[in-house]
């Protein structure tokens, strides 16, 4: 290795202190010693932990690339179906109770229902009280008729109204039945209020009017059998004809 090279700046300042000093010149400058001319070491640095974290990278993203990328369309597609679902219930819901709908279906069942246990209620009161006039008349007759065929026969047409009383018994039965299923529609459409109460009103008015479950003659819409505040009086009807 050579002597270095003094720079530009070195060989002016060693003129300006020569001029300072009456131009006399300064002692030679010292050879370099041996190890200042040596190179400076060279530093090796361990990048062995880089390079095994860019590998794991790799490996993570060839993963990512094959196997949960594959699971993650599969769960997209469950969570598409699951959408499905939740939007088709939504549709039924609907179906029963419409925010829009100017019927309400669990009301108007339980409505009918009800009129038909007053319906029965009073049919077999009017039964009963039918059987029980001919009772009388029979028993009445009884009276008047010396004992023979003729008696005999009323005394069987006494059993016969003893089996209608006991056939009336049915309306109790029927009512306790008809009220619970009036009780389970009830607790169905709490629970459907319930679930409707999950999400916006909004979605459901969004959502297709449910048909009409009316009968229809042409155009017009039939209900029947009317409500005992819709009906006709007989006293109305007879007024038409006077």
């Amino acid at each position: 290795m050579g002597v270095q090279r003094p720079f530009m700046a070195e060989l002016q300042r060693a003129k300006r202190v020569q001029e300072g000093r009456g131009g006399i010149p300064e002692p030679a400058a010292s050879q370099p010693s041996p190890a200042a001319a040596l190179p400076p070491p060279v530093v090796v640095a361990d990048n062995s932990e880089v390079l095994a974290a860019i590998q794991a990278v790799g490996h993570k993203l060839d993963r990512f690339l094959t196997v949960d990328h594959t699971h993650i369309e599969k769960i997209q597609l469950e969570v598409a179906d699951i959408a499905g679902r939740i939007k088709a219930t939504k549709v039924e819901i609907a179906a029963l109770r419409h925010p829009l709908a100017s019927e309400d279906k669990f009301q108007e069942a339980s409505q009918q229902l009800t009129a038909v246990v007053k319906s029965t209620e009073a049919a077999t009161n009017a039964i009963i009280g039918a059987a029980e006039e001919i009772e009388d008349i029979v028993n009445e007759v009884r009276s008047q008729l010396p004992e023979g065929y003729q008696n005999s026969r009323l005394k069987d047409l006494n059993e016969v109204i003893l089996r209608i009383f006991e056939a009336c018994n049915f309306q109790d039965l029927t009512g306790q039945r008809i009220t619970k299923v009036v009780q389970a529609l009830t607790f169905i459409e709490e629970r459907v209020e319930g679930m409707m109460s999950v999400w916006h009103a909004k979605e459901f008015e969004a959502l297709p009017l449910p048909p009409s479950i009316a009968k229809k003659d042409e155009h017009l819409e039939l209900h029947g059998p009317a409500h005992e505040k819709d009906t006709i009086s007989q006293a109305d009807i007879d007024a038409l004809f006077d």
